[in-house]
């Protein structure tokens, strides 16, 4: 069945690339209009439009997969129904669950592929996306200076229940500038705030100066007097935290996110359900080409439409399968991290449903 697997897939894969390509042009297309007036205003220079947009690739091909598999699915099936190729295959001995078992293999390329992208592209790319855009297209400061190698804008969840704020790291110096810490009780109460000038990493330890500390009472009010250090060693996370935690959470890899939660088991359960979320959906979406090629091979087996109104049925089909998985996944997504639902089964609820729905489709 080899030449069949090849068939079948040959079909697929152009298609899907296609699409892919397709999603992406038109996302940088409208982000590129939508961004028009500031990109103009600071006469941005073409190669930091380039290295931007070549940033979000990975994030766009993480979102845009499931749909470029569901049309390619539904686009191919169709076209073998079109031309009678499937009746063929069945007259021939072959069952409806040979024919789909290379529509499965290719899902699960997808799904292992979209899950090394995740993990091993996708935290870089987002942060020199965001360091790009807030530097020079939302950045009004015209004079300000960019060097590549800051990190601006950091913010985490550090161990001991803290809060940390830093303006910009820049790690070839090991110096972070413009710091606030904010230490909370058992209570997510702020306890102590923590005003720093700057802090450099020198002998495996943070030496901050110009220093202000205030401590806070249960109201939020400040008790007793500031305390000012013009130099003091005090604990923050190692440099290397800095830089892969101080990336936004969805952009995490799964291993540093699990690590990230570890670090805040006893803080704020709200917190923990989010994060908990969020890990728990960094497998299920790379999942979602599998389970969409599912369900959409499911209905476009059932099209008995010849000529041009294939094409057309297939794209709308496309279009409302789409929509409604995308919409109860994030209904899914809400509640979980409302704690309405546990964070794993908010996160591959609308996988196990459109999943098995996908199957029984194709068994009967």
């Amino acid at each position: 069945m080899k030449i069949l697997d090849k068939y079948i897939a040959k079909y697929f894969i152009l298609p899907f690339l296609y699409c892919l390509l397709v999603f992406i042009v038109l996302y940088i297309i409208i982000d590129l209009f939508g961004h028009l007036d500031e990109i103009l205003k600071q006469n941005i220079r073409m190669w930091i439009l380039w290295e931007y947009y070549i940033s979000m690739i990975p994030l766009i091909i993480m979102q845009t997969a499931p749909v470029a598999s569901l049309i390619s699915a539904i686009y191919v099936l169709g076209t073998l129904n079109k031309y009678g190729e499937i009746t063929a295959m069945r007259a021939a001995g072959i069952s409806i669950h040979r024919i789909l078992m290379p529509f499965i293999y290719i899902g699960l390329v997808i799904t292992i592929l979209i899950f090394g992208l995740s993990e091993k592209i996708l935290p870089q790319s987002m942060r020199k996306a965001e360091s790009i855009k807030e530097n020079y297209i939302d950045n009004t400061d015209t004079n300000k200076a960019f060097n590549k190698k800051s990190i601006f804008n950091i913010a985490l969840y550090g161990k001991n229940n803290r809060l940390i704020f830093i303006d910009n790291y820049d790690p070839s110096s090991n110096i972070a500038t413009g710091i606030i810490i904010l230490e909370q009780d058992k209570k997510d109460n702020v306890a102590l705030k923590i005003n720093a000038h700057e802090a450099k990493w020198s002998d495996g330890k943070w030496i901050f100066s110009n220093i202000l500390m205030y401590r806070l009472d249960e109201k939020g009010m400040v008790a007793g007097s500031p305390e000012f250090f013009e130099e003091k060693i005090m604990s923050m996370e190692k440099p290397k935290d800095l830089v892969s935690k101080g990336t936004s959470y969805e952009y995490m890899s799964f291993l540093d996110l699990r690590n990230y939660i570890k670090n805040f088991s006893e803080t704020s359960p709200k917190l923990i359900t989010r994060l908990s979320v969020g890990l728990h959906q960094k497998i299920s979406i790379p999942f979602a080409s599998l389970v969409v090629i599912l369900i959409g091979s499911g209905f476009a087996l059932r099209v008995r439409q010849r000529g041009k109104a294939t094409a057309l049925l297939g794209i709308g089909m496309s279009i409302v399968i789409g929509f409604i998985y995308y919409a109860f996944m994030a209904s899914c997504l809400a509640l979980g991290k409302s704690g309405a639902l546990p964070a794993f089964l908010s996160a591959h609820l609308a996988n196990i449903l459109f999943g098995s729905a996908g199957i029984f489709l194709i068994r009967n």
